[in-house]
């Protein structure tokens, strides 16, 4: 149902003039979500035709790039193997691998300093209190 004109409430006894303006307000969030996703859309399409024209960019400097390559190397000006450890260098410069990641201590194993006894108790055998991890040989107030 669209919008609701002066003279479509006047005439029509169905419908009252509250329901006349809560109808309008749907009709107006409704054409406001359309215009958004309308908006949302064009951006998603421009942004489609970013990737395409980098993607073809990217194919044409690597084929460039290749052609160079080879030409310098049927020349005599490049020495192959030189060029191939130079290139793995600077390669593993630009992209290095990450460290190794710390192995997480299973919770079984996990330790913890009792505040009452300050003992190194297991975490599956302590209590969480206000005022920090106590033991469950300590006698205390929970």
């Amino acid at each position: 149902m669209g919008r609701i004109g002066f003279w479509q409430l006047l005439l029509d006894d169905k419908v009252s003039y509250w329901e006349a303006q809560k109808i309008n307000g749907a009709s107006d969030a409704a054409d406001r979500a359309g215009s958004y996703a309308y908006a949302a859309q064009q951006s998603a399409d421009q942004s489609h035709l970013r990737i395409n024209q980098l993607s073809r960019e990217v194919v044409m400097l690597r084929t460039a790039l290749t052609v160079l390559t080879q030409t310098l190397k049927d020349s005599g000006v490049l020495n192959e193997e030189v060029l191939d450890a130079r290139l793995e260098n600077a390669m593993e410069r630009a992209f290095p691998t990450p460290p190794p990641q710390p192995v997480p201590v299973p919770h079984s194993e996990l330790r913890y300093t009792c505040i009452k006894c300050r003992q190194q108790v297991l975490a599956t055998t302590t209590l969480m209190t206000g005022d920090g991890p106590m033991c469950e040989r300590c006698p205390g107030v929970y």
